[in-house]
């Protein structure tokens, strides 16, 4: 069985959409009970992600609309046994291409626990409901993207690969006006990779490291679509043979393996998803991107 941030995220109940109604027809003008199964579209699976408010109204019922409510402590592993907690998840606006040494922040998460409506209009903005000083619970990152493409594919794609993707946690980003006016700022240094940096071999950006979110398979002109998460409840040591799989296998950084990324964000911290490419002839092209986040309330 893989380790819980090797698995692929899913969270609550799936949803399965209606039959089809009986005046659909498909190409062939017959009706679709008669129609080969090949012919119609397979039903796809969608996520429910309960929002705050979900979340609370379980947690009410439970403590006050049972006969006998259950205790709060219970109440806390039965959600967390579910993972029914609430999330927010951030999106790349558009697609993005990052070239030799033009490091790029894609996306930036909303403060864990704000609500980004109140962010830069109440001060101090106060956070949203949560459980601990520490109530993230898990992370989902989505990726689709490539390199450049073309010259020899190795038979291990994610080796001598210079196209890659790292996470930088800004602390208490409430605090930085992040927000102003509903717009969103950019707060860290060259946000937009608008200036070309010179790496040389003492800096720690100039190749993947083992804190790396996920690196793109090397000479791969398709278009990869991956998915990454990160739970509280991971624990691979970056020395283990688990790493070094994760790390050869599936092109992910040994050091993001022990859960520590999720455990340590605090109240207020925010997530930057960078895109970066080293050497001559090398792009990161980035189609999508998205991460979300989940607390305990």
């Amino acid at each position: 069985m893989l380790p819980f941030g090797l698995r692929r995220g899913q969270l609550g109940r799936n949803h399965m959409p209606p039959d089809l109604p009986n005046n659909v027809t498909n190409n062939s003008g017959s009706d679709p009970e008669e129609a080969p199964a090949e012919d119609l579209p397979e039903p796809e699976s969608v996520i429910f992600y309960p929002n705050l408010w979900d979340v609370l109204k379980v947690r009410y019922t439970l403590q006050w609309k049972l006969t006998k409510g259950l205790p709060e402590e219970l109440i806390d592993m039965i959600v967390d046994a579910a993972e029914y907690w609430p999330s927010v998840e951030h999106k790349m606006q558009d697609q993005k291409v990052v070239q030799k040494d033009c490091d790029q922040t894609l996306l930036k998460t909303v403060p864990l626990c704000y609500d980004r409506n109140s962010l830069g209009k109440v001060i101090p903005p106060k956070p949203l409901p949560h459980r601990g000083a520490h109530p993230c619970r898990k992370i989902i990152f989505k990726l689709s993207s490539r390199d450049q493409g073309g010259g020899r594919r190795r038979e291990n794609m994610y080796q001598f690969s210079w196209t890659w993707f790292d996470t930088e946690v800004i602390k208490a980003a409430h605090e930085r006006k992040m927000y102003i006016n509903g717009e969103e700022q950019a707060i860290l240094d060259n946000e937009g990779g608008q200036k070309r940096k010179h790496y040389t071999e003492a800096d720690a950006l100039l190749l993947p490291r083992g804190n790396k979110l996920q690196v793109n398979g090397a000479h791969v002109g398709e278009m990869q679509h991956v998915e990454i998460v990160w739970d509280y409840r991971d624990g691979i040591p970056p020395e283990s043979t688990e790493a070094d799989e994760a790390e050869r296998d599936l092109g992910r950084g040994r050091l993001t393996l022990d859960g520590r990324g999720v455990r340590e964000l605090e109240i207020g911290d925010s997530i930057a998803l960078w895109a970066r490419a080293r050497f001559p002839g090398w792009s990161n092209h980035v189609e999508r991107a998205s991460v979300r986040v989940f607390w305990a309330v």
